[in-house]
């Protein structure tokens, strides 16, 4: 009796064959070959066995940093009105803080800080709905690394968040609709290819 030898095989994206049977496709972009030498039981020799990984997409860390920058930066602006609002008002943000839980101090919104969060918040304005969505999206776009079949899990998270937001305010102000909005379209082009 004799027991023939096992095959040598190859794994090619989760299919095992013979090497001789099929020519091996080159790698696509989005997977990885790694060409080892492992020993297959009862061949005297060690043979090729390929595998292919799909690569994952790596997160752009330099977008990511310079998104986080720009909301730092904007963000600093929203605490500069406020600071000086309450300064202009006898008080200082560690006094409103303290006062919060029990007695806020009543503060009166003057018209300089209404004409710069005005500023803050219109279209070209670092807090309008068009910056804002930019933001958004560009983070989204970097955190998921480009990989566009990740776009369900961005749309839930975005969702997520502006649900969050609508349960600690109530409602949504129209500023933050149209920044909703805006997201979803802009992510829609991103889906279709059109930016």
């Amino acid at each position: 009796m004799k027991i023939n030898p096992v095959n040598p095989a190859t794994t090619l994206v989760g299919k095992t064959e013979s090497l001789n049977s099929k020519k091996i496709s080159p790698a696509t972009k989005t997977e990885k070959a790694a060409e080892t030498e492992q020993f297959i039981a009862g061949n005297t020799r060690p043979e090729k066995v390929i595998t292919y990984h799909k690569q994952t997409a790596q997160a752009d860390r330099s977008t990511i940093a310079r998104l986080q920058a720009e909301s730092e930066k904007a963000f600093a602006s929203l605490r500069r009105i406020v600071t000086e609002l309450l300064a202009r008002q006898g008080y200082s943000a560690e006094q409103a803080k303290e006062a919060r839980p029990a007695y806020p101090p009543a503060i009166e919104i003057d018209e300089t800080a209404r004409t710069e969060a005005a500023q803050l918040i219109a279209a070209d304005g670092p807090w309008g709905a068009e910056a804002v969505s930019n933001r958004i999206v560009d983070f989204a776009v970097a955190i998921s690394g480009g990989d566009k079949s990740k776009l369900p899990e961005i749309r839930k998270a975005i969702e997520q968040g502006f649900g969050q937001a609508k349960n600690i305010l109530g409602t949504l102000p129209d500023l933050s609709l149209q920044t909703y909005d805006l997201v979803m379209e802009k992510l829609d082009r991103w889906e279709n290819g059109e930016t």
